[in-house]
């Protein structure tokens, strides 16, 4: 949004200027045209604010959103458009109606819970008729594994409610959401960071805060477990979800670990959570995942979003889960029409909250009346997931079929009719939106939530409402991601004080160290994040290299040690039998253009660039901004589409632009990152990554013994690639010969660039993980590295350049063989410690008291 102010002359009774939609209901104006009264606060608070300030809010608002993420798609393209913005007009409800909307809603969660037990326990609605078998049974929500559950307390614990505001005025649910918190997390960033902005008018109004519901939620949470220092985490599919970044903002306001199904291992009855240091215990789990992909030994075997088992721990240990696994069969938009019976069944009530006018097309009756009437309808699935607001299905508008779509379309309803739903269109209500040129209106829709608190359920004093594509219908549809705060007025006069999870008691709040626990698959990232951008700055050295001009080999580019180079990269994703690259120095240009420009190859820098920016992303929120940024400027640098590789020159300039910034991304870790377990593991996965690639290209340059011109303008070459050619020649004032190189880039340990160097960084960080053994019996990969480390260190240099009757340096090859046998084994052991843990080592899980068994 453009923050220029083209109407700089803006009242300061902010709603004199607006004009309402000439039909509909409008928030802010009544019929009559007054201003309505929980908004003539904001319009007076907020009038008083200059247009220019009012632009350079909504700009600075815009770069919050943009800077915390909430826009982010983890693996979108670089550069794609990420649409989520907040409007700095919120929507204002008033205390009278926001009283009705919490009775509606606790009224409506309250009809849910009591669906589901049904639903899974005695199944009397269904034995009854007021609710089709066939409506619940075809839907896919409905586990059968999990009938009968055990749990006597809530079995929705998180719910939501989409509404809107018909014509008339009246409230309607448009979805319900009775699987995860579905959300709460975009409402909780938008208000803390429309707060930031927005905090004066705020207080002016006396909208009500929403901290203390999450204090509510978080001290619940804890009773539950009545025990210390408890381990809580929040489930969530992972970064690929389009609810990620909720569920990662929610865990970290709570204080709560985000996991995933790999994160979790499931023995006996007990769900642990795999760390470092170990399997440690799970008290209480928050899903944030669909039901059916929780448990894909008993549930869909596809679903691997939770662990193996986790049905059956539940059955045993039924209050480790918040949402009982089967909740979400309530979200099917098929039983709107039903509720009204069912509410004065179960709960001898009238509905407080209607649904939206809708017909279930399970039956033929209902499919011959919307047929007949296609202007009134929109056709939408019976079960959506629609956990992040404003990605809900438009829907298919009958009248604009063609006749052939209209006839595949009855075809599938006669089929699969219980899967769809018919909704009345109808035009939401409008309410006031923020622009440079003055405020306009725009329809919306509204989620409120709603929480199980002391055993009883509390709606959040607030929720998230979402500008509304310009169709009219009836989804919580909005492609520009246009959202909006809500503000509920208070009656009171004076307001309790200002709460925030943000900043803890001083009385509560704890000096810490290290984490809580760094979590295995984390590890695991950050370890492979390491080791692809050391293999993107090998990879380009190489090319570097093959290119370069060399003074002191008088070859253009440098010969044989460059050609050789680039096969053992392109060998990689090619099979051995095919051809070199041949002394045409142009087909060493076609190979680095190729290694530059090809996406599939899994050392090629388009492939190796994708990797390091999906590793990134997943741990995005251990990295600086500035370590994000340089990972995105590199992303930039790889991509063949942005660059003219046209010739040497530019590939050169291409390259040495690609060196320097992953440069500078090892600078920042190396500087910025604090030295804990995540940070030793992207170390070992860098250190790792360099020692066996030295050693790769030493036993492919010099396992056999050459012509003296060839192996000096290799040997040139491999102190050019190890960015050694300075130390060398500070140290000796001749040519190179191979037992001193070997000596500077496999034996010394001062080279940073070196084997022995990055094998003594290996052991320190190998000794200072969780679970290392600090004296004898070593564990295994410390064997590993004391065996490597030792085997370069007794090497004797001079005698490695010797060769055997057929030219075959038998030494050289048998030490630098056992590096590339035992590197591979070494990482394999770190992955089955600390990334996997397969084994079933008692000592390794954490009893109730925190040690080790």
């Amino acid at each position: 949004m453009s923050s220029t102010v083209q109407n700089p002359i803006m009242p300061q009774d902010l709603l004199a200027a607006y004009t309402p939609p000439t039909v509909g209901h409008d928030e802010a104006i009544d019929a009559d045209g007054r201003i309505r009264p929980q908004w003539q606060a904001f319009s007076e608070a907020f009038g008083a604010v200059p247009p220019e300030e009012q632009a350079q809010r909504q700009e600075r608002l815009r770069r919050l959103v943009a800077e915390n993420g909430i826009a982010h798609d983890l693996f979108a393209e670089p550069g794609s458009r990420q649409p989520w913005s907040i409007d700095l007009i919120p929507i204002m409800i008033s205390a009278a109606e926001w009283a009705m909307l919490e009775r509606g809603m606790i009224q409506r969660v309250q009809l849910c819970d009591m669906m589901v037990k049904d639903f899974y326990g005695p199944q009397t609605l269904l034995r009854s008729g007021r609710v089709p078998p066939r409506l619940v049974f075809s839907d896919p929500a409905f586990l059968r594994a999990c009938r009968e559950p055990k749990n006597t307390g809530h079995l929705i614990n998180f719910f939501a409610a989409d509404l809107i505001r018909d014509a008339s005025g009246e409230w309607r649910i448009i979805d319900v959401h009775a699987e995860t918190p579905a959300g709460v997390g975009f409402a909780l960033a938008n208000r803390l960071l429309h707060g930031q902005l927005m905090g004066d008018v705020f207080r002016s109004c006396r909208a009500v805060r929403l901290a203390s519901h999450f204090q509510h939620i978080q001290s619940e949470l804890l009773q539950r477990i009545e025990r210390d220092d408890p381990l809580i985490t929040l489930l969530t599919p992972g970064p690929q979800h389009d609810d990620y970044f909720s569920h990662a903002y929610l865990s970290r306001y709570l204080g709560f670990q985000l996991v995933e199904g790999g994160d979790l291992r499931v023995i006996g009855s007990r769900v642990y959570m795999k760390t470092l240091e170990g399997l440690k215990p799970i008290d209480l789990m928050i899903r944030c995942v669909e039901g059916s992909h929780c448990d894909p030994l008993e549930l869909d075997p596809n679903g691997f979003a939770g662990p193996v088992g986790l049905v059956q721990a539940l059955r045993r240990n039924p209050r480790l889960m918040m949402n009982f696994l089967g909740s979400s069969i309530v979200e099917n938009r098929g039983l709107g029409p039903l509720l009204q019976d069912v509410s004065r069944t179960l709960l001898g009530q009238d509905l407080v909250l209607h649904d939206t006018h809708r017909r279930w097309l399970g039956d033929m009756e209902s499919r011959v009346y919307v047929f007949a009437h296609p202007e009134r309808f929109v056709i939408r699935h019976a079960h959506e997931g629609t956990g992040r607001p404003g990605r809900a299905e438009v829907g298919i508008m009958l009248e604009t079929l063609t006749p052939k779509a209209l006839d595949a379309l009855r075809f599938e309803l006669d089929v699969n009719g219980q899967d769809y739903v018919a909704e009345e269109r109808s035009d939401s209500a409008y309410a006031p939106s923020w622009t440079a040129d003055g405020l306009t209106s725009r329809r919306f829709a509204m989620r409120l939530f709603v929480a199980g608190i002391d055993g009883d359920y509390r709606v959040m004093p607030g929720g998230l409402a979402m500008s509304l594509d310009g169709t009219p219908g009836v989804a919580m549809s909005a492609r520009d991601g246009h959202s909006r705060d809500v503000w509920i007025a208070s009656d009171e006069e004076v307001m309790p004080p200002h709460i925030s999870l943000m900043r803890p008691a001083a009385e509560v709040a704890r000096v810490l160290r290290a984490g809580i626990g760094l979590r295995s698959r984390i590890a695991d990232n950050l370890y492979w994040l390491g080791r692809y951008c050391e293999r993107a700055d090998w990879v380009m050295r190489l090319m570097r290299g093959a290119l370069s001009r060399s003074e002191d080999s008088g070859t253009v580019p440098i010969g044989a040690g460059g050609r050789r180079a680039l096969e053992l990269i392109l060998s990689k994703d090619q099979p051995a039998s095919a051809p070199g690259i041949g002394h045409d120095p142009r087909a060493i240009e076609q190979s680095v253009r190729l290694l530059m420009t090809a996406p599939g190859r899994s050392h090629s820098l388009p492939g190796l660039e994708s990797n390091m920016l999906r590793v990134g992303s997943i741990v995005r929120e251990r990295l600086s901004l500035e370590v994000w940024q340089t990972l995105l400027r590199f992303s930039n640098i790889a991509s063949p589409q942005a660059n003219d590789l046209s010739d040497s020159v530019k590939l050169l300039d291409r390259l040495n632009a690609g060196i320097v910034t992953m440069a500078s991304l090892n600078g920042l870790t190396a500087e910025n990152m604090t030295r804990n377990y995540g940070w030793r593991f992207t170390d070992i996965g860098r250190r790792l990554e360099r020692a066996y690639n030295l050693a790769e290209l030493l036993l492919a340059l010099f396992g056999e013994v050459k012509r003296e011109d060839d192996e000096t303008a290799r040997l040139f070459f491999v102190l050019n690639v190890a960015d050694s050619t300075i130390t060398f020649r500070q140290r000796y004032l001749f040519a190179p010969i191979l037992s001193l190189v070997l000596d500077l880039l496999m034996v010394d340990e001062a080279n940073p660039r070196g084997i022995g160097f990055q094998l003594c960084a290996i052991t320190d960080h190998l000794q200072a993980l969780p679970q290392a053994s600090p004296h004898a019996p070593h564990n295994e990969e410390q064997r590993l590295i004391l065996e490597l480390l030792t085997k370069v260190r007794l090497a004797k240099v001079a005698s490695l350049e010797h060769a055997d009757a057929s030219g075959n340096r038998v030494e050289l090859q048998e030490l630098l063989g056992a590096l590339l046998s035992g590197l591979p084994k070494l990482s394999e052991a770190i992955t089955r410690r600390y990334f996997n843990l397969t084994e079933e080592e008692l000592r390794r899980v954490y009893t109730r008291f925190g040690s080790h068994s």
